[in-house]
């Protein structure tokens, strides 16, 4: 009866029939290649980016462009890798990342291809209006000022209480620290935590004892802002406002009429742009405009909150061009100071031609 071979025998009879795996030379070459298998395997984790300097890389939102972009990606890892070629032909994500020197390239693509951003720190300072907020945001940040503008336009904004005249009032000027690719409905959630911490119960206590709720006094302020650059005149030139208010006599703010007709570049309101059919034209409509004609600064938010009472009902800039204002209680004394300083803007609108 024959016996059955060990498992040992069996094998001994497989690799007898191949003579050539039992050759030195095959056993060197088999090494060898697990050799460099080994050290190709490791060069890919251990590999550095090809970068020079720290450099900070914006990955756009459009799919698209993005895929354009890859190959350009991609000269930052060694050929050699294989991130190398997993970027140049896509799986980048959106957004800002900050690459630095000597940054391992698996550490780096891992980066891209999670989409783990680097955030940027954006100052949000006054903007004179909805469209150059949109524009200002659309520079800073992944989304375009077409796509702003849509979603402002077209915002629930009366879920949280606003309008489509006044939510321009919860863009507080403020260091906002975001990501590159932050959509607009997470902006605008943000923007709204930080103005409902602003108004705090003693601000709203105070905005309450001059008849005003918050976004009122950003209203105000928002004219107040764009009348003068001199923090030091903010609050009583609201309180000339107020004055005006309480005894129900029209605001009659240039800044407002400059909003209505949307010339921000205007050296001085025309009879004509006083004749502009708006809500927002202070000098036909009493009462505050339907909502701020921009975006305020602290400053002036706290100005109106903190006004200066006074008797003065008129101001003026004053003819030496110091951006200081001379204030009146009565409309002739104050159109001695409009005409000096009439005269003084006619003669600087005359050496600047």
């Amino acid at each position: 009866m024959r016996r059955k071979r060990s498992k040992s025998a069996k094998k001994l009879h497989k690799l007898s029939s191949f003579p050539w795996l039992q050759s030195k030379r095959f056993r060197v070459i088999l090494a060898v290649g697990l050799i460099s298998t080994i050290l190709l395997l490791s060069a890919q984790f251990v590999a550095s980016v090809e970068v020079k300097e720290p450099m900070t890389l914006y990955i756009p939102i459009d799919p698209k462009a993005r895929e354009e972009q890859s190959k350009q990606v991609s000269m930052i890892f060694p050929s050699y890798t294989l991130w190398h070629w997993l970027v140049r032909y896509g799986g980048l994500r959106a957004g800002r990342y900050e690459i630095q020197v000597g940054e391992r390239a698996f550490v780096v693509w891992r980066r891209l291809r999670n989409g783990l951003q680097s955030p940027v720190r954006v100052y949000l300072r006054p903007q004179r209006s909805p469209e150059r907020l949109a524009k200002f945001l659309g520079e800073v940040l992944a989304y375009d000022s077409a796509t702003w503008a849509a979603s402002f336009a077209s915002y629930p904004w009366e879920s949280i209480g606003l309008t489509r005249y006044n939510w321009i009032g919860i863009f507080l000027p403020d260091v906002y620290e975001l990501y590159w690719t932050t959509p607009p409905e997470r902006l605008i959630q943000r923007v709204y935590e930080v103005y409902s911490r602003f108004w705090t119960e003693e601000r709203r206590r105070k905005a309450e004892s001059i008849g005003f709720t918050p976004i009122e006094v950003v209203t105000l302020a928002s004219i107040v802002e764009y009348e003068t650059y001199r923090n030091s005149e903010k609050p009583l030139i609201a309180g000339v406002y107020l004055n005006r208010l309480r005894l129900g006599m029209p605001l009659q703010a240039d800044p407002t009429v400059i909003f209505a007709t949307r010339q921000f570049d205007a050296n001085r309101v025309t009879a004509r742009m006083l004749e502009v059919d708006s809500p927002y034209n202070t000098y036909k409509r009493r009462g505050l405009p339907p909502g701020p004609i921009g975006m305020p600064s602290i400053e002036s938010i706290e100005a109106v909150l903190n006004y200066t009472p006074s008797e003065y009902l008129f101001f003026c800039a004053r003819p030496d061009g110091s951006g200081y204002h001379d204030f009146s209680k009565s409309y002739p004394e104050h159109l001695i100071k409009a005409k000096a300083y009439q005269k003084a803007l006619n003669r600087w609108l005359a050496q600047k031609r």
